[in-house]
């Protein structure tokens, strides 16, 4: 089973999610404003679910490794997870062998700029912790097929395809 993840990297846009909607989708963060018919939404930080409370309205179904009330923990995920990691371990666990990635562009802020919402940008050090953290998920799920469709994404441990959705 094919799944595609949608990050809230700049790169996303509403077109490009309306471009996948009948495909099974799941999606980091904001993402559910642009696909509200995703599978699922993944998103690891407690705080962003107390900014977003509308997001447990969403219609699929929610993941955190953070207990809360109306969200899914996967078993194994941890909290020190960034919300990308998550969303393959939950697109895994609803059986994805293969998994496209678009909105991973893992540099700049999201596609609706910058939080001013009083939660934090993540900082350049950090994403350097986050990519570490892909590249370790990436060797613990070598029989999973991910796909990195980002133009310009900085996260180099999936290998890339130009993909005419994401161009």
């Amino acid at each position: 089973m094919e799944i595609v993840l949608l990050a809230p990297g700049p790169s996303m846009s509403q077109g490009l999610a309306d471009s996948v909607r009948h495909e099974p989708v799941g999606v980091v963060g904001n993402c559910w404003e642009l696909a509200p018919l995703a599978l699922f939404l993944a998103a690891n930080d407690r705080h962003w679910w107390m900014k977003y409370p509308e997001a447990k309205g969403f219609a699929g179904r929610k993941f955190s490794s953070n207990r809360m009330a109306g969200v899914e923990v996967l078993p194994g995920s941890r909290t020190v997870w960034n919300s990308g990691v998550l969303a393959l371990t939950a697109a895994v666990h609803l059986g994805a062998t293969r998994i496209r990635l678009y909105g991973f562009d893992m540099h700049g802020t999201h596609y609706f700029g910058p939080y001013t919402n009083g939660l934090r940008n993540t900082a350049p050090d950090r994403r350097q912790v986050h990519r570490q953290q892909y590249a370790q998920w990436a060797r613990q799920h070598r029989s999973i097929e991910v796909i990195n469709c980002t133009p310009g994404s900085a996260l180099g441990c999936f290998p890339f395809e130009q993909d005419s959705i994401a161009a």
